[in-house]
């Protein structure tokens, strides 16, 4: 990993109290609510246009297939072709190696139960076409009344850093204080089936 890529875990403090976003303070409160439950009428399908969720096991040093990405997903927001022919290619084929190796180590923390929040800052490890970019992740392992198992995924942009320029000073787009027109409707309790 080059020295401007990393990731780093953060406490789940940030999220319990509100400083990682309504939508992870939301997502975190109903999977300790419902005990990593979810059923069919889920407060949580709001957050669906936003959310990766991904089987809930994988090969060592690697990242769990994608099985659903929400349309405005940070995922879809890079990789819109990556959902298109699934038999052919799987998503996470289009993403690097050697991004899916840096960050495979939260997965089996999320398999065996457990919540994981990290930091990442991304370098080049996506590709030419992808900008280098710092993302906050929460990773949640979710269960059916019919123990189908899924982690929810869901991944926050922060800031968009760029290339140098001819001066040598660096670019950067923040995003930390995103706006989002998105808000819990209910409590974040529900009721699992």
């Amino acid at each position: 990993m080059g020295k401007s890529a990393f990731a780093e875990p953060l406490s789940l403090a940030n999220v319990e109290n509100g400083l990682a976003g309504d939508m992870e303070q939301f997502l975190f409160r109903t999977w300790r609510e419902n005990k990593g439950i979810i059923d069919r009428n889920s407060p949580l399908s709001r957050l669906s246009p936003y959310l990766l969720m991904t089987e809930a096991h994988a090969d060592p040093g690697d990242v769990p297939q994608v099985t659903f990405a929400g349309h405005k997903s940070t995922f879809r927001r890079f990789f819109p072709d990556a959902l298109e022919n699934r038999s052919v290619n799987p998503p996470t084929s289009f993403l690097p190696e050697e991004y899916r190796e840096s960050v495979a180590d939260a997965y089996p923390v999320a398999f065996s139960g457990e919540p994981w929040f990290d930091f990442q800052r991304t370098g080049r490890r996506l590709g030419d076409n992808v900008p280098d970019m710092t993302l906050q992740r929460l990773l949640l392992k979710f269960r059916t009344a019919g123990g189908h198992e899924r982690v929810f995924c869901l991944i926050k942009l922060l800031e968009t850093h760029r290339q140098f320029d001819q001066s040598g000073r660096t670019h950067h787009r923040r995003n930390f204080r995103q706006i989002s027109s998105w808000r819990p409707r209910s409590s974040a309790k529900g009721h699992p089936s």
